[in-house]
């Protein structure tokens, strides 16, 4: 009898803990779209408040409710501590803004994106970049006013820390605007609570647009994806992770979470960067995608992986079917300042007040730089004021201005924020891609002749400021800087000019337009020796170094090979060449032995004409056909193949009788003017200029084991550059 009635306990006891079990089970998930979703454990209340809100764009309702924000866990201090916090129900858009939404503002007189007239961004379903916060702002506005709500954000007599007028939220408005950060993290969670993704802890490449192609034009998406092409989250979202990074309400604090509100947070009341959220096509890795992560950017700034999306306020309201017209003589859209400077800050441009400044700009603009994230080759992870001084050392050194480096690394790249030219340590794009660029090629791939991978930014810094400096650049910059740019991005590109001029502005406060100056826009680029070019402030005399001044006058590529990266450059093999054979009398044209190297598929790198005049024949990327046969004792494996690691210079000029006897006869020999044997003064001094630019560019010892003649290599071969090459006056 008990027997049976412990079994009848026992039988009761195991079907309740089956029964708690399962429901546990079948609660803890959720499955939609094939997708395995982790069930909501916060709390939401339930309201009587339609699902969908149809108007200018589709919005969702998300549901007021309490989740924990943070992640203790996370390596970003920022995202510490975690802290509970309550949102009121409010409708969020139900994808970002798309090109297609933003084509209504325009139409109704709105200012296009940066980005609005390439071709790889702008399709109808790809989210809308290149927004600033302000610019975000006013689309906000006008959606309001297109829909006859009140407008939710109006101009302040403020002005934010880099001198942009403020626009101030009212908080009561029913009108449209930019979620708060707690909001776009609640929402972003689709109630999961103390998940890492929008749809749990696991992270699935499939369902978020980030860089993990790191500088290869491969996988499904190539920078920009359609807002619908990854599943929604469990409130019906779109797009919460990764594509563009989107701008948020608030004001960013690093330490704000230790002091937030717990009820319907707003942010911090001030500060110098906006919060973004959701992460980009730009970002490198899946932490950065993660619904706690936090970042920031100043509010006039744009970028090519940031947009926005909009909130409103939740009511019981009936769908807007009855949109209002909007007075487009009336109404004053947003557009991008270019015009309103004060006075020009008095500042060095190579001194540490500089440094600092540019540091600060880089910090407010630009913290998704790859390069504060990671180590690229042999560049180590930098930051912002580490930038600045590399930018600053390299422009200083080269007698540039280092906002013009600064500039063209922000409209190249979003200052290493995105692109794919940043993974081989060349932000600026020099030589990248554009096929009306001179030598340029279209080229997304391994091959090393345009698309160079440089060891680190140092290496790349001193690339570009060396190629500004040729001639066709410093003759373009006698005009403005429309002309200069039609040279140097090969097509009309009104936004490279503006974020170029943007720089300039905002750190500065000088004033850069495509047509101002009306000429001489080289003193914006080149700094003289004795005063800063801009604003004439004496700077810091630097020792004096030849700039050397190359024509490019390139071969054809049959003439050369593409350079392996595994093939060290380790030497430079001085050489000496003239068309005495052919004409005796007049043996140094230039076109002439050229015109032979063509005929007979021979090269060099570099040909030094008798008054000093440089010619760049094959781009350094390539191995020019110049050394031969020979063999050196301390580099065994170079037998036969110094071509492969060696930068080769030809100089016009011819050595001894002894040494010319297998080219010309010595009654020849002997009618040559004295003038006209050996090598010229000019010579010297632009062998002089040319080859410390080698020697930093690839690490090659100054010695006479490293550079040599050929007459080294190809013993009894060859026999130039001869006795009367004076080695001595290049100082080896």
């Amino acid at each position: 009898m008990m027997l049976g009635k412990l079994k009848i306990i026992l039988l009761i006891f195991f079907v309740c803990i089956l029964g708690i079990a399962t429901f546990y089970y079948f609660s803890s998930i959720n499955r939609k779209d094939g997708q395995v979703l982790e069930k909501n454990i916060s709390e939401t209340k339930a309201t009587e408040l339609s699902k969908i809100l149809q108007g200018t764009k589709t919005m969702v309702l998300v549901s007021e409710g309490t989740f924990v924000m943070g992640d203790n866990s996370s390596n970003f201090s920022d995202e510490k501590p975690e802290h509970t916090v309550t949102v009121k129900s409010f409708y969020m858009d139900e994808t970002p803004i798309t090109y297609e939404d933003f084509t209504k503002y325009l139409n109704d007189g709105g200012t296009k994106s940066r980005y609005w007239e390439y071709d790889t961004y702008n399709k109808p379903e790809n989210p809308v970049s290149g927004i600033s916060w302000y610019h975000a702002v006013d689309y906000c506005n006008w959606r309001s006013e297109k829909e006859g709500l009140p407008l939710a954000y109006k101009l302040s007599e403020k002005s934010d820390a880099w001198g942009y007028p403020l626009w101030d939220l009212d908080s009561s408005s029913d009108g449209y605007r930019l979620p708060t950060e707690a909001e776009f993290e609640y929402a972003a969670r689709g109630g999961l609570d103390r998940k890492k993704f929008p749809w749990g802890d696991e992270f699935e490449s499939s369902l978020a647009n980030y860089d993990n192609e790191k500088g290869l034009m491969i996988g499904e998406w190539w920078r920009l994806a359609k807002v619908k092409d990854t599943k929604p989250n469990n409130y019906g979202l779109y797009g919460m992770s990764g594509n563009v990074w989107q701008w948020t309400n608030d004001w960013y604090d690093n330490n704000y979470y230790s002091a937030s509100a717990k009820n319907k947070p707003m942010g911090s009341e001030t500060g110098r960067t906006k919060v973004m959220r959701g992460g980009s096509w730009g970002s490198i890795r899946p932490e950065y995608l993660r619904v706690s992560k936090r970042s920031f950017m100043a509010p006039s700034n744009y970028n090519y992986d940031v947009g926005f999306r909009c909130v409103r306020a939740a009511k019981k309201l009936e769908d807007i079917s009855n949109q209002t017209s909007i007075n487009k003589s009336a109404r004053k859209f947003y557009k991008y300042q270019t015009a309103h400077y004060d006075t020009p800050l008095k500042i060095n441009p190579y001194s540490d007040e500089f440094v600092n400044r540019l540091g600060q700009f880089i910090n407010d603009y630009y913290s998704n730089s790859i390069y504060f994230q990671t180590k690229i080759d042999e560049q180590e992870i930098l930051s912002p004021n580490q930038m600045a001084k590399l930018i600053v050392d390299v422009a200083k050194e080269y007698s540039i201005h280092p906002l013009f480096l600064t500039g063209i690394i922000a409209s190249e790249s979003g200052f290493g924020c995105c692109s794919f030219p940043r993974w081989y340590n060349n932000p600026m794009a020099y030589h990248w891609q554009n096929v009306l660029m001179k030598n340029g090629l279209p080229l997304y791939d391994a091959d090393r002749t345009r698309n160079r991978k440089y060891k680190d930014l140092r290496d790349g810094f001193r690339q570009f400021a060396q190629g500004i400096k040729r001639d066709i650049y410093l003759n373009a910059a006698k005009k403005d800087l429309n002309a200069f740019h039609l040279l140097y991005v090969g097509y009309k590109a009104d936004e490279w000019m503006y974020t170029l001029s943007k720089v300039y502005k905002d750190v500065l406060g000088i004033k850069l337009e495509p047509h101002v100056p009306a000429t001489d826009v080289d003193k914006y680029i080149y700094i003289n020796e004795k005063t800063s070019s801009v604003n004439n402030i004496p700077i810091e005399p630097k020792p004096q170094s030849l700039q050397p001044k190359i024509i490019d006058h390139f071969l054809p590529l049959s003439n050369s090979e593409i350079h392996l990266e595994t093939d060290d450059i380790t030497h430079v093999v001085i050489h000496f060449s003239s068309n005495v054979m052919a004409k005796p009398t007049n043996p140094y044209i230039p076109e002439d032995v050229i015109n032979i190297f063509k005929q007979y598929g021979v090269s060099a790198h570099y040909l030094i004409a008798r008054d000093g005049t440089i010619f760049r024949l094959i781009d350094e990327n390539r191995n020019a056909y110049h050394a031969g046969k020979g063999s050196l004792a301390d580099y065994p494996k170079y037998k036969d193949k110094l071509n492969r690691h060696s930068i080769g210079i030809e100089i016009l000029a011819m050595g001894t009788e002894e040494e010319m006897k297998q080219y010309i006869s010595s009654d020849i020999y002997r009618s040559i003017p004295k003038a006209d044997i050996g090598y010229t003064d000019k010579q010297y001094t632009a062998l002089n200029s040319l080859l410390p630019g080698i020697y930093q560019r690839h690490n090659i010892k100054i010695d006479r084991q490293h550079v040599i003649g050929h007459d080294e290599y190809s013993v009894g071969i060859k026999e130039d550059p001869g006795i009367l090459f004076n080695w001595s006056k290049i100082g080896l």
